[in-house]
C-alpha cells in the first residue's frame, strides 16, 4: 500500500510539472490521469480526507470547466487532409473538389464543432468549385454562409479575417460574370483598403488571397471595364514585382500566369503574353509537378492563339483556328458552361474572320443545340459576343430568328451600358473622394507648416551629419571595391600572360617539328576558347545556360577524343558510367576536359582516372572524380586553384573557368553543385565535382 501511494504522488509531481512547462500537453496528460485514476482519488479524497488531494482534484474539476478544451489534433489534420484534397482539385477535378469538401463540412459538423476555421475553409473551397462549374447560385449560397460564420463568431477563428477576404473576391468575380462591375470593383477597392493582404505570416491562405485578389483585379480591369493600358501595365508591373513571394502551388501559378498573359495581350503586349504561355505549358508538361488540368489547359490554348492572332505571320491562320477549336473541345469536356460560351464565340468568330464559314456555323450550331442549359444574362458581356457573332454567321433560318438575336443583343448592350455608367458613377465618386482628401491634406499641411518647418529643421541637421558619415563610408567602401577590381584585372591578365606565353614560345621556335607545332597550335585554339567561355561566364550577361538530360557516358567519350595526348608513361583511365545528368551538356564538357587537361599536364608518369564517383547518384546528385598521380599541391594551393584573384602557380584559365561551369550550374538548378580538391604534395590530386542528376 506504500508502495501504490508512493506511485501516486510520483504521478502527481510529474503531472503539476507538466502543466507548468507546456499547458497544452498538460491539458491532455491531467484529463488522461484523471480517467484512469478516478476512483483512486475519489477514495483519497472522501475517506481519507487528505487535504493536498482535495486541493488537487478541486482544481482538476475547475480546469475542466473553465475555458475552451481545444480543438483535437487527430480530428483536426482528418479535417485539414480533407480540405487539402479539395484544394488540389480545385481546377483539376471541381467534382470531386466539392465531394472532399462535403466531407470535410460533414466531419467538423459531426465530430469537431469547435474547428470553424476548417469548416470556413471547405465552404470556400466548395464555392470555389461550383464557381468553376457556372453553378452561381449554389456558390452564392455558400458564400453568404461563410460571411455569416465570420460576423457571428469571429474571435474563435484563427483565419476567419482572410477566409472573409477570399470569399468577397470570389463574390467579386461572381459579380463580374453579371456585369455587376461596380459593385465587384467596391469590394476590391475594400479588400484593398483593409489592409489584411499585408499581414502575411507565411501563411499559405494569405498568398493564395494575395493571387486571388491580382486575378480578379486584372479580370475586372483588362475584360469587363476594357481598362486602360496604363492602368492594365501597372498591375501587371506590381504582380511581376511581387510574383517571388506569391508560391501557393502550381495550379495557382498557372491561374496567375493567365491572368498575367490575358492582361499583355489586352495592353497589346502579344509577344509577352506568349511567354507566360510558354511558361505555364512547361509547367503542364513537367510530370513533377503534376499542375496538368483541362481547365487551365483549354484557358492557355485560347490564350496562345488570341497572342498568336495578334502577330501577323507568327503562325497559320488553319493552325491558330486549329487551338481556338482544342480549347473549345476541352472546355465542353470540362463542364463550364461559361468557358464553353467562351470557346464557342472565340473559335467562331475567328472562324468568320479567316472565311472558314462552315466551321463557324459548326460551332455555333452545337451550341445552339444546348441552349436550354444556359440561363440568359449569367454571362452578359459573354453572351454578347456570342450573339454578335451569331448574327454575323447568317445562320439564322428566317428575318423574324435574326430580328430576335439582334434584339436580345441590344438589351444584353444596354444591360451592359448602364452597369457601365455606374462604374464610371463610383469611379467619379472615388476620383472625388481623393481629391477631396487631398486638398484636406494640403490645408492640414499649411496649417502646421511653421511647426512642422522647425522640426525638419532639426531633423535635417541631425541626419546630415549622419548622411556625411554615410557617404564617407560608401565612398571608402567603393575605393576599396576599385582596387579588389583593378587586383583582379591584374591577375587576370597575369595569368592570360602565363597560358599564352608557353605556346607563343614554341611557335616562334623555326626549328618546331610539324606534329609538335600542330599539338601547340591546338593547345593555343583551346586556351583562347577557355578565355572565351570564361569571359562569358563571368558576366551576367554572358553564355547561356541551356538544360537537359544527358548520359554522363557521352561527355565521357568527348572528353577521350578531346583531350590532350598523355606523356609516355602516363595512362589516361575513363570509367564506364551509366549515370544521367541535368545541365549544360556543353559546358560540362569544357569542364571535364579541362580537369583532364590539367591532370595530364601535372602528371610526369602514372595514370589519371576518370570516374563517376564511388556515391554514384546520392540525393539526386551525380559525383564526377579526377584522380591523378601527379606531383599535387599543398593546403594553400588547394584553396587558391579555382580563384582568379589569387596566385594559383601553374593552373590557368582552365580550372578558372571549371568554377565558374559549377557555378552557373548551381545558379540554375539550386541543387547544391560544387567543386572540390584533395590534394598532398608528391602523391597526386583528386578533384571532385557534383552536379544535378535526373529530376
Amino acid at each position: 500500500m506504500k508502495d501504490e501511494k508512493w506511485k501516486l504522488k510520483i504521478d502527481f509531481q510529474w503531472v503539476n510539472f507538466s502543466f507548468f512547462l507546456s499547458p497544452l500537453y498538460a491539458r491532455r496528460a491531467i484529463f488522461s490521469f484523471f480517467d484512469t485514476h478516478f476512483s483512486i482519488y475519489l477514495y483519497l479524497c472522501i475517506v481519507k480526507k487528505q487535504v493536498g488531494y482535495i486541493i488537487f482534484f478541486a482544481f482538476l474539476l475547475f480546469s475542466s470547466c473553465k475555458g475552451e478544451q481545444g480543438v483535437d489534433p487527430l480530428k483536426r489534420a482528418t479535417v485539414d487532409g480533407l480540405n487539402k484534397e479539395a484544394f488540389i482539385h480545385r481546377y483539376k477535378d471541381p467534382q470531386r473538389c466539392i465531394e472532399y469538401s462535403l466531407q470535410a463540412e460533414s466531419y467538423v459538423r459531426d465530430s469537431l464543432p469547435a474547428y470553424a476555421d476548417g469548416e470556413l475553409r471547405a465552404l470556400n473551397n466548395r464555392a470555389f468549385a461550383y464557381y468553376l462549374l457556372s453553378d452561381y447560385e449554389s456558390a452564392n449560397r455558400l458564400l453568404e454562409q461563410v460571411e455569416k460564420k465570420v460576423e457571428k463568431s469571429p474571435e474563435g477563428m484563427k483565419n476567419g479575417e482572410v477566409e472573409l477576404v477570399i470569399c468577397r473576391l470570389l463574390k467579386a468575380r461572381l459579380l463580374q460574370r453579371s456585369c455587376h462591375i461596380a459593385d465587384s470593383y467596391r469590394l476590391l477597392y475594400d479588400i484593398g483598403q483593409s489592409g489584411v493582404l499585408e499581414e502575411n505570416d507565411d501563411n499559405l491562405l494569405y498568398n493564395y488571397a494575395q493571387t486571388e485578389y491580382y486575378i480578379t483585379l486584372l479580370t475586372l480591369n483588362f475584360h469587363y471595364r476594357n481598362g486602360k493600358e496604363a492602368d492594365v501595365m501597372s498591375i501587371v508591373d506590381e504582380v511581376e514585382r511581387r510574383r517571388g513571394d506569391l508560391k501557393v502551388d502550381f495550379s495557382q501559378d498557372l491561374a496567375l500566369n493567365y491572368a498575367l498573359a490575358y492582361g499583355l495581350q489586352s495592353a497589346g503586349e502579344s509577344a509577352a503574353a506568349l511567354e507566360y504561355c510558354d511558361v505555364s505549358f512547361e509547367l503542364m508538361d513537367n510530370p513533377n509537378t503534376g499542375a496538368f488540368s483541362l481547365y487551365n489547359y483549354a484557358n492557355l490554348l485560347q490564350m496562345a492563339a488570341s497572342a498568336l492572332k495578334s502577330q501577323p505571320g507568327a503562325a497559320e491562320p488553319d493552325s491558330i483556328l486549329a487551338l481556338y477549336d482544342e480549347a473549345r473541345r476541352c472546355f465542353f469536356e470540362f463542364g463550364d458552361p461559361y468557358q464553353m460560351l467562351g470557346g464557342v464565340t472565340s473559335t467562331a468568330r475567328y472562324a468568320l474572320l479567316i472565311g472558314d464559314t462552315a466551321k463557324a456555323h459548326e460551332v455555333l450550331e452545337e451550341w445552339r443545340s444546348m441552349r436550354g442549359t444556359w440561363k440568359p444574362f449569367a454571362a452578359p458581356k459573354m453572351e454578347l459576343g456570342y450573339f454578335d457573332v451569331l448574327i454575323r454567321s447568317c445562320l439564322a433560318d428566317s428575318p423574324d430568328e435574326n430580328r430576335r438575336w439582334y434584339e436580345h443583343r441590344c438589351e444584353l448592350q444596354d444591360y451592359i451600358t448602364q452597369n457601365e455608367k455606374e462604374d464610371f458613377a463610383l469611379q467619379q465618386s472615388l476620383d472625388m473622394a481623393r481629391r477631396r482628401s487631398g486638398w484636406l491634406a494640403t490645408f492640414s499641411f499649411g496649417l502646421a507648416g511653421g511647426l512642422v518647418l522647425l522640426l525638419v529643421l532639426v531633423v535635417l541637421l541631425v541626419f546630415s551629419r549622419r548622411r556625411l558619415r554615410r557617404e564617407k563610408r560608401q565612398l571608402e567602401e567603393a575605393k576599396r571595391r576599385d582596387v579588389e577590381r583593378i587586383a583582379n584585372v591584374e591577375t587576370c591578365l597575369s595569368v592570360m600572360r602565363h597560358d599564352i606565353s608557353p605556346f607563343i614560345g614554341y611557335l616562334r621556335n623555326p626549328g618546331l617539328p610539324a606534329e609538335l607545332r600542330s599539338e601547340v597550335l591546338e593547345q593555343l585554339l583551346r586556351t583562347f576558347d577557355n578565355i572565351k567561355s570564361w569571359t562569358s561566364l563571368s558576366i551576367p550577361s554572358g553564355l547561356a545556360f541551356s538544360p537537359s538530360v544527358f548520359l554522363l557516358q557521352e561527355v565521357f567519350d568527348d572528353v577521350r577524343r578531346q583531350v590532350i595526348t598523355p606523356a609516355k608513361g602516363v595512362t589516361l583511365d575513363i570509367k564506364a558510367s551509366e549515370a544521367m545528368v541535368w545541365g549544360d551538356r556543353l559546358l560540362v564538357t569544357i569542364l571535364l576536359r579541362n580537369l583532364v587537361n590539367n591532370a595530364l599536364q601535372h602528371t610526369e608518369e602514372g595514370r589519371v582516372e576518370v570516374e563517376s564517383g564511388e556515391r554514384g547518384v546520392e540525393n539526386g546528385m551525380v559525383e564526377i572524380v579526377v584522380k591523378d598521380t601527379g606531383v599535387g599541391m599543398n593546403e594553400e594551393q588547394c584553396e587558391n586553384l579555382f580563384r582568379a584573384d589569387r596566385p594559383n602557380g601553374d593552373h590557368g584559365f582552365g580550372l578558372i573557368l571549371c568554377r565558374y561551369i559549377v557555378k552557373k550550374h548551381d545558379d540554375n538548378t539550386r541543387r547544391g553543385c560544387k567543386l572540390w580538391v584533395e590534394s598532398e604534395e608528391g602523391k597526386g590530386t583528386t578533384i571532385h565535382v557534383l552536379l544535378a542528376a535526373q529530376g
